[in-house]
């Protein structure tokens, strides 16, 4: 089944998220005097000097939260599904992450901009989180009502014991569906961005404002990897 055309460009809707946050944040937060601080800072201080220094230890921690949630569900499914234009209905796999919630690689997402928003100005960092929940949630919706077209009752059996973004403490069993041999390389190398992404925020963290170059070279230089390795895993 082909998905609308803002699923198939989920990718860039997302990439121009962060966009709009970065670039429109400063703007915005110029009545305020704050375009140049980042919110890691505004809200840090306010639990202290250390604060900024927590807090940006705060979206390390995120950042590699979403690598590790995207490489764990990735290495599930294949490159070609992950990184599919359609919402892909081949098998309703429950193993791994997908135990514990249904979206894994969208609940890494969340975690994303939770970590991006915070070197971000206040108001980027409010149109990072709210744009990114509401897209998340949008795209988790589309692919929950492709899967239940496909599998009827069995897919309601899995959502009613499986949430959608909010894990579960316990692995569920759901009798009927998949289960599968992660493929640790391929998980690895299908989110090389968000990997990169969060040994960015790392140096950023070990470093501070000096490496901001860096950080922003190092995005670069995994997005492009990306493009390349998916192109790749896909073919």
């Amino acid at each position: 089944m082909e998905s609308p055309g803002w699923y198939r460009a989920r990718g860039f809707i997302i990439a121009m998220i962060y966009v709009a946050g970065f670039v429109l944040g400063p703007w915005l937060a110029q009545p305020f005097g704050l375009e140049h601080i980042p919110t890691a800072v505004w809200i840090g201080l306010r639990f202290g000097n250390q604060g900024p220094l927590w807090m940006l230890a705060f979206a390390t921690l995120c950042m590699f939260a979403c690598f590790g949630l995207r490489a764990w569900g990735s290495a599930y499914l294949s490159a070609s599904v992950v990184w599919n234009p359609d919402a892909s209905t081949d098998a309703l796999l429950v193993d791994g992450p997908f135990r514990y919630v249904r979206n894994p690689l969208y609940l890494g997402n969340l975690f994303m901009a939770l970590g991006f928003a915070l070197v971000a100005t206040p108001p980027g960092a409010a149109i990072i989180v709210v744009g990114n929940a509401f897209f998340v949630a949008k795209l988790a919706r589309h692919e929950a009502g492709a899967m239940h077209a496909r599998f009827g009752r069995l897919y309601e059996a899995y959502a009613r014991v499986v949430p959608s973004l909010v894990p579960r403490l316990t692995p569920a069993h759901v009798a009927g569906s998949v289960s599968g041999t992660p493929w640790i390389s391929q998980g690895l190398r299908t989110e090389i961005f968000a990997g990169l992404a969060a040994f960015a925020m790392a140096i950023v963290f070990i470093m501070g404002p000096r490496a901001i170059p860096a950080f922003y070279g190092m995005l670069i230089v995994g997005w492009i990897m990306q493009s390349v390795q998916t192109r790749a895993l896909s073919a």
